[in-house]
């Protein structure tokens, strides 16, 4: 879905409504603000006014550390770096490691994705853990 795909809706409905119909990709409810994030990455942030009826929108198209030229001349020197090594995601996760990241990274996906991606993951996390664990005690016995 685009970002046309959700303006379209929520000047036709109220801000209830809309946080309802696409509460799997909204990552903020405020009570004059819904933030949301598209599936090409673009976060959207919707103002309702007190009514909840749609006021205006903006589109945040890339992070604050982006907005000078050097550092997103940096930022996309490192993009092209891994993507020239076509860096898979155990690299991927060390690097992250390194720069201290992981636990932000893990936050910010985790808080950027559909719930019911999470929800999934989180229950084959649970299930594998599991497994392992019936494993082990049968490996015990």
């Amino acid at each position: 879905m685009d970002i046309n795909y959700f303006l379209d809706d929520a000047q036709n409905s109220r801000q209830g409504q809309f946080e309802l119909d696409f509460a799997d990709v909204i990552t903020c409810f405020d009570i004059d603000e819904t933030t949301l994030v598209t599936e090409c990455g673009r976060t959207l942030i919707i103002t309702w006014d007190p009514l909840g009826l749609f006021r205006s929108y903006r589109v945040i198209y890339e992070t604050a550390l982006m907005e000078s030229s050097i550092n997103r001349t940096y930022v996309n020197d490192i993009i092209n770096k891994l993507q020239t090594i076509d860096v898979d995601g155990e690299t991927m996760q060390y690097i992250l490691e390194r720069v201290g990241m992981s636990d932000q990274m893990l936050r910010q996906l985790v808080m950027n994705s559909p719930y019911t991606d999470t929800s999934d993951l989180l229950e084959e996390k649970v299930r594998l853990s599991d497994e392992y664990l019936r494993s082990l005690s049968k490996n015990n016995q």
